[in-house]
């Protein structure tokens, strides 16, 4: 009777043994890390963010963040010269609302350039 009840404690330790070894397998492989996707990158977008690509390849130094800040200091000054020079406002200020409207209207274009070149 003694080796009867110790064959099934010994049979039920080992299945539930089995059973939670087969349940963390299961959870470890379903733990993939995030596959970078690629942002679709909006038509009326396309003028920031090649600028902006263009200014961060080029751009030397070690801290991204003054990097990041310095290119887009440098691309909203351009697109503010390029919206004076071709008339597409009437005065500074409301050409400053657009360039930053079209920022502002590109969020995850511009996440997605700061994820892709942060170093």
């Amino acid at each position: 009777m003694k080796k009867l009840i110790t064959a099934v404690v010994v049979l039920s330790i080992f299945s539930f043994a089995c059973g939670t070894a087969g349940k963390k397998t299961e959870t470890s492989q379903q733990k993939n890390p995030p596959v970078k996707q690629e942002v679709k990158i909006k038509k009326e977008c396309k003028n920031y963010v090649s600028r902006m690509e263009n200014c961060l390849k080029s751009a030397e130094g070690k801290d991204y963040r003054k990097l990041w800040s310095t290119c887009e200091g440098q691309v909203m000054w351009d697109m503010l010269k390029e919206y004076q020079d071709n008339g597409f406002c009437f005065d500074e200020d409301e050409c400053k609302q657009k360039v930053l409207e079209e920022i502002n209207n590109c969020k995850e274009e511009r996440t997605y350039l700061f994820r892709k070149y942060y170093r």
